[in-house]
């Protein structure tokens, strides 16, 4: 049998089909009417329901039909507009950047999931998924693709969360984001375009192009990166010296550079040691102001403000170019080791955010 293309029963095959009868000019004028009139029904149903979704795109119509319901899964489970409106009110806190508190929540929830200082990233990255908009957060729009909620989790990968519930979309959005932060050894960057393009491809353009992997990615996801991260060539403010829509401290995981050659490095909690020649040139992790310069012995500390709450302390320097209140760029130099290349030299790598010191290892790239 084969399938009715309009949608309605299956009709007989061709070799099943009867035989034919001459058609009159009335018969078929007839018929072109009955069509026409059956025609006409789903096209204005379509048109209805393509006016009913513009209508919730800006979220003005999303309670205004309390007795319809509106599919917020890809399942047949639905909920009635006055219960979509009644899970906004819990969530309403009157403030006017943050009127459903889904803001402050999704920074809470990376803070604890993914780690401390990943709040504002996080907040950036779901303001792009979703836009905070409610008919997005319920579920009543859904991505091209298919991407439900908050998070913009695709179902088929998520068939377990409730999408059209924001706490459920963060935390699974926060989960996800640490699992690639980790695949990726702290890489914001290679992270984010996981997220939105998917581990899978990320990985191969990176086996394939190497550095230049941001270059082969899809033009959406380049779009999306540079709207959370800023572009992979930062612009600067010559009047800060800093990274211009560069996120967080200049953002958190994978946000600074490796400050010195080494041929080894040790670890503890809150601190990365750089083995490296003597005389070697220690270059700033990232766009910062100068804090202070300390002597002690024979090695000196520098204290480098980043912004947005993010320090950062080298120690260990034997010279230090720039003086305290100096602003420098990523990669701009600050000093040298101590010795000369046949000496052994050693580098104290700090990071701290909001005054709470970190793993370093968190959010320095890998040379």
């Amino acid at each position: 049998m084969a399938t009715d293309p309009i949608g309605g029963a299956s009709r007989p095959a061709a070799s099943e089909a009867p035989a034919a009868r001459p058609a009159t000019s009335a018969a078929v004028e007839q018929f072109a009417a009955v069509l026409t009139r059956h025609l006409d029904r789903p096209r204005s149903e379509i048109a209805n329901v393509r006016a009913e979704i513009a209508s919730f795109r800006g979220g003005a119509a999303l309670f205004a039909q309390p007795d319809r319901a509106i599919p917020v899964t890809s399942d047949s489970t639905s909920v009635a507009p006055r219960d979509a409106a009644a899970l906004a009110a819990r969530y309403a806190t009157g403030d006017v950047d943050d009127p459903y508190g889904w803001r402050e929540m999704a920074r809470d929830t990376a803070e604890q999931v993914i780690g401390p200082g990943y709040g504002p990233l996080f907040e950036r990255q779901i303001g792009q998924e979703s836009g905070f908009a409610p008919d997005v957060v319920f579920g009543i729009r859904r991505s091209s693709a298919g991407a439900e909620g908050i998070a913009q989790l695709m179902p088929q990968y998520y068939p377990t969360v409730d999408r059209s519930n924001p706490e459920a979309g963060l935390l699974a959005g926060a989960q996800t984001m640490r699992h690639y932060l980790t695949a990726w050894d702290g890489d914001v960057r290679k992270a984010l375009a996981s997220y939105n393009a998917g581990l899978g491809r990320v990985r191969s353009l990176v086996e394939a192009h190497s550095d230049n992997w941001e270059q082969a990615l899809p033009t959406e996801t380049k779009h999306y990166l540079a709207a959370i991260v800023g572009s992979d060539t930062p612009q600067y403010d010559p009047a800060t010296a800093s990274e211009v829509a560069v996120f967080g401290g200049r953002g958190p995981g994978g946000v600074l550079s490796t400050p010195v050659e080494a041929t080894s490095t040790r670890s503890g909690p809150s601190w990365l040691d750089y083995f490296a020649a003597g005389g070697g040139e220690v270059r700033s992790p990232s766009s910062a102001q100068v804090v202070s310069v300390d002597q002690i012995g024979a090695f000196h500390s520098v204290l480098l403000d980043h912004g947005n709450g993010w320090r950062s302390s080298l120690f260990g320097l034997g010279e230090v170019v720039p003086a305290v209140g100096e602003s420098v760029r990523r990669g701009e130099l600050l000093g040298t080791l101590p010795g000369d290349t046949d000496d052994a030299a050693q580098l104290r790598l700090g990071i701290s955010y909001e005054g709470r010191a970190l793993d370093p290892r968190r959010y320095v790239l890998p040379s």
